[in-house]
């Protein structure tokens, strides 16, 4: 079910409302914010630096979400936005006490994302892969590795799921990290999962306002499947292409120019995707009931989210 308009831009303005609860919004913060929002057709008059202008209350917003499917999509936003990244601060705590409050959610309503949310902290994917030393051949594996990973990140970027969604964002977060490292083993290095996350922080991806944004735009009439696909695409690929890129320069490549590198990448990743957009598609129908059937086992817990992932990763 798709947020309309008025769901879609009150559920924006609580996010920023959590993102500026601690009386600032961090540069990390923007940025995820900015990258999440980039390509989603917001509502005519509605921009980013018009949602971090305005002083929104709660409650007020809070009234505009009507729908069950609204109240729980916007909430586990909210709450990853707090979680998904460490530690959820004493203000951030109270506000989400206040939201739930004001969307009328019961236990039931909030202990799938608290418990999704918690197993996702320490999910990593492990690989063991053989320093490769020539220069082409090392290339080539990479590429190969780096749109294997973006074509299953645009598989579970489509079609959204209420409430699994998002643990489908989590899982290709995971998917993205796993991909860093193992690029790094390429080159010999063995980087470990909080150096992986600055990285990915600092470009705006990975981190709890990202993957906020980003499941919420899912639910925007107008985003749509294919849109939502190959934003996935994009954002791995280019991970991808500046991961290779950091351990090029033996990782002393700072994050400024990181950014730059991200940004160009993204254009030569909406080529590949143009590219391959047949294949991705036919990829979804392939694995659409099989994606069905894992997000029905999370759901009812016959699976974590670190098997979720594994499982996820294992349909490449």
């Amino acid at each position: 079910m798709a947020l309309n308009e008025k769901e879609a831009v009150a559920s924006f303005r609580l996010l920023v409302c959590m993102a500026k609860v601690d009386g600032k919004l961090h540069d990390e913060e923007r940025t995820a914010l900015e990258a999440g929002l980039e390509g989603i057709p917001l509502p005519k008059g509605v921009t980013l630096e018009n949602l971090l202008a305005e002083d929104s209350v709660l409650e007020t917003q809070v009234s505009q979400i009507e729908s069950e499917e609204g109240r729980q999509q916007t909430y586990q936003a909210a709450y990853t936005m707090a979680y998904a990244d460490g530690e959820c601060t004493l203000d951030e705590q109270k506000m989400l006490d206040r939201l739930r409050a004001g969307l009328h959610l019961g236990e039931k309503d909030v202990t799938w994302i608290q418990r999704i949310t918690s197993e996702a902290k320490d999910t990593f994917l492990p690989s063991n892969i053989e320093p490769v030393t020539d220069t082409q051949q090392r290339k080539s594996e990479i590429f190969e590795d780096v749109m294997k990973y973006s074509i299953l990140s645009a598989i579970l970027g489509v079609n959204p799921v209420p409430v699994v969604s998002i643990a489908t964002d989590l899982a290709v977060v995971g998917i993205q990290v796993k991909m860093f490292r193992d690029i790094g083993q390429y080159y010999g290095h063995r980087v470990d999962k909080d150096a992986i996350k600055s990285v990915m922080a600092g470009i705006g991806l990975g981190t709890g306002a990202r993957i906020a944004v980003t499941n919420l735009a899912k639910f925007i009439p107008g985003f749509g499947s294919a849109l939502g696909a190959a934003t996935a695409f994009a954002a791995t690929f280019a991970l991808g292409r500046i991961a290779e890129h950091w351990f090029d320069s033996n990782m002393m490549t700072d994050i400024e120019q990181l950014k730059q590198h991200y940004a160009n990448a993204k254009k030569e990743a909406r080529a590949e995707y143009d590219k391959r957009r047949t294949e991705i598609e036919t990829q979804q129908r392939i694995k659409e009931i099989h994606l069905k059937t894992l997000s029905e086992e999370l759901r009812a817990g016959e699976l974590t989210q670190e098997q979720y992932e594994q499982k996820l990763a294992e349909l490449k």
